[in-house]
């Protein structure tokens, strides 16, 4: 009887169970979803913070050569053509610039890069009454059409002033809103989403989808509110005012201007998400109850049948637990690699300004005192280009040169470098089968990955031991990571402490590190993993506390490998003056190459884009040679040199970088230099492809953006 109670209580608790565990992972999925799509609007705020801050500074680089070229001139001087050229040839490469003026202190226009009708004044305009009043700064104004282009825009303004301080007009340039909501659409398509770009007052320069910009948020306003409580940025929920949509945001101001970018998402199309989950979670619910429920049943038949299915259904859970945490681990490890690899691209961008600039200056500075502090700048630069380039190799995105590569003959050649690395301490031994065949690797990539695994493997040892480098070829036939096929497994083997099993399953996880602080980056085995993932193998790690590790390196074997001649006997290549086409969307980036290549003895020409490069090529038959960036908006670099080929097959193409996974083009075989580089890198690229013939041209560079 006891026996029947007993089932029947379990029968109760097939429904109930089920039931509470739906209920707990509702909540649960409602908590995360919630959670994703609050770091989701707060990394897409992020993205176009980031390019509002780069709009707006490039806005203010041109206010000021603006400034510097009229700071002498008369009135006449600056109402002159040559004055209104300027302006037409600064506003060339600004996609977001509508228009560029120079006023009187009457509001009379003297200058502008389009024709005007001399009769319009832009007395009345919002920021020439507020410069006229006092010295505002850099101001922006509220969204107008504009006299002379009939366009929407919005103007950022500074005022001149006399020797005296008397007011004595305005220059300003016009932005244009589309431009930002083009921008908008394309981080994220409108539907359910928004984003908007909004003055500090609330007044609203640019939105995404498209309404009313003369709209103003008024102090009630939910965004507003927020701003009150948190001014530099923040997230919140609430009803627009402007559509009346219910929505999450996320805001961040672009300092140190008086703006802000707002993204969001509709409440909607968050829960929709959740909705569609608890379908989902129901149903396994659901079907888990009347699993329950015929478990039960069968036990009241048959204790011992109940038994075997409780065993069978304990160990299925485990392996389905198992699968989730290694897809979950797998995916997070996929999410950071991501992130990594965009992060140290544009690191890669700054580096080549810093780099390219310092060594310039390098050949311009005599004092020796200064001479040592650049060193040390441009030490400390290309220490960051090493960690970009860890970072691009734990992303899966460095830039790789495969070729078949005899690991005795190159363990060998770092013999020296190992034990200078090393110290007397250390005895290294190497073991390598006669018939060993060759890997297919990057030869630098695989002395890197072995150095660091050596020098790891000194850290695990306390006075003194031994480090093995050895190397044997196995055949692939079935294995849950590497495909079927033929491989080397390059083997680093210490005498060390070794790794507890809870270490060695964190082992390759970036930034993890049991060395001391300042003593380790954590990013040494992520980078080794990398590479030997995009070399086609892996990274494989065997220890035991107090017996030593071996780091095993698996990799495609490759072909015979050809005899090399050594670089020093290789003849460089003759320097010739061209005339360069530099094509390049990031005007810092843009000035310190033009800065490199004019230093070299060529004459530039300047591109914004792939369009622009193209009108350039059409109407001047003297450019010798395209450098182009590729991560471009509008046209990549290899889209750009598909059309350069089309139209000018002998045209030499060299392609400047930091991307390193690039889509592949049927016939299409390009020069690559990888970024940030330095001039002796750039001269050499350049040398190798032009040909002999290559002379001087007079052609006049284009403005700088």
């Amino acid at each position: 009887m006891s026996s029947v109670r007993l089932h029947r209580l379990l029968l109760v608790a097939s429904l109930l169970v089920p039931a509470v565990v739906f209920l707990a992972a509702a909540a649960w999925n409602r908590a995360e979803v919630l959670r994703d799509n609050e770091e989701t609007i707060t990394r897409t705020t992020a993205i176009l913070h980031e390019h509002a801050r780069k709009v707006l500074d490039t806005v203010e680089l041109v206010l000021g050569r603006v400034e510097d070229h009229i700071q002498n001139m008369t009135l006449e001087e600056i109402a002159s053509l040559e004055t209104s050229g300027f302006l037409q040839r600064l506003k060339v490469p600004l996609e977001q610039v509508v228009s560029i003026w120079i006023a009187d202190a009457a509001g009379r226009v003297l200058a502008g890069s389009q024709h005007w009708d001399p009769a319009i004044t832009i007395a009345g305009r919002e920021w020439f009454e507020v410069h006229r009043e006092r010295d505002a700064g850099t101001y922006i104004s509220a969204a107008f059409e504009g006299k002379a282009t009939r366009t929407l825009s919005f103007a950022i303004s500074r005022r001149r002033s006399t020797p005296e301080g008397h007011f004595a007009g305005t220059i300003h340039i016009a932005l244009s809103p589309e431009y930002f909501s083009r921008f908008f659409q394309e981080v994220f398509p409108p539907g359910t989403h928004t984003a908007s770009l909004i003055r500090q007052d609330g007044t609203i320069l640019a939105r995404s989808p498209m309404s009313s910009l003369n709209m103003r948020l008024g102090p009630e306003s939910p965004l507003m509110r927020s701003i009150a409580t948190q001014p530099d940025e923040g997230t919140f929920s609430g009803i627009s005012t402007t559509d009346g949509e219910d929505r999450f945001y996320a805001y961040r101001r672009v300092a140190p201007y008086p703006v802000y970018v707002i993204s969001g998402v509709d409440v909607d199309a968050v829960f929709g998400r959740w909705y569609r989950n608890l379908a989902v979670y129901a149903t396994v619910a659901g079907l888990s109850a009347l699993t329950l429920l015929l478990v039960s049943w069968l036990a009241l038949r048959r204790a011992e049948a109940e038994q075997v299915a409780l065993v069978q259904l304990r160990h299925e859970s485990e392996q389905r637990l198992a699968a989730e945490q290694r897809l979950l681990q797998a995916q997070k490890m996929e999410s950071i690699g991501q992130l990594t690899g965009g992060i140290a691209h544009d690191f890669n961008n700054l580096l080549a300004v810093i780099l390219g600039n310092l060594d310039l200056l390098r050949k311009r500075i005599t004092d020796e005192r200064a001479k040592r502090l650049l060193e040390g700048a441009i030490q400390g630069a290309q220490r960051g280009a090493a960690l970009t380039q860890r970072l691009l190799a734990f992303s899966r995105r460095q830039d790789l040169t495969p070729q078949a590569v005899d690991v005795p003959r190159l363990v060998a050649g770092m013999t020296d470098l190992l034990s200078r690395s090393l110290g007397p301490s250390i005895k290294i031994a190497t073991w390598f089968p006669a018939d060993l065949p060759p890997v297919k690797v990057d030869p630098n990539q695989l002395e890197m990955a072995l150095l660091n695994l050596a020098v790891n493997a000194r850290d695990a040892m306390t006075v003194s031991g031994k480090i093995t480098i050895s190397a044997r070829a196995e055949d692939v036939e079935q294995d849950n990571v590497l495909s079927p096929g033929a491989y080397v497994c390059v083997c680093v083997s210490d005498t060390g402490m070794g790794m507890d099993a809870a270490t060695l399953a964190r082992a390759i996880e970036p930034f993890f590190t049991t060395k001391g602080v300042g003593k380790g980056t954590g990013l040494g085995l992520s980078m080794i993993h990398g590479l030997a993932v995009q070399s086609g193998g892996t990274l494989r790690l065997k220890s035991e506390v107090g017996k030593g590790t071996t780091a095993e390196i698996w990799l495609p074997q490759g072909e015979p490998v050809s005899e090399i001649r050594p670089c020093h006997e290789r003849e460089r290549p003759a320097r010739r003056a061209c005339t360069v086409l530099l094509v390049e969307d990031d005007p810092l980036v843009m000035m310190g190459t033009a800065a490199m290549l004019e230093d070299l003895g060529h004459t530039v020409a300047e591109a914004s884009s792939g369009e622009a490069a193209l009108s350039i090529l059409r109407t001047d038959v003297s450019i010798d040679l395209v450098v182009t960036d590729h991560a471009m908006p509008g046209m990549t670099g290899l889209e750009l040199a598909e059309r350069i080929r089309t139209k000018w097959p002998s045209m030499p193409i060299l392609l400047a970088s930091g991307h390193a996974e690039l889509p592949e083009r049927a016939g299409l075989a390009i020069p690559r230099l990888t970024k940030p580089f330095q001039r002796d890198e750039l001269e050499n690229a350049i040398a190798s492809m032009v040909t002999p013939n290559c002379k001087p041209s007079n052609v006049v560079s284009f403005p700088r953006a």
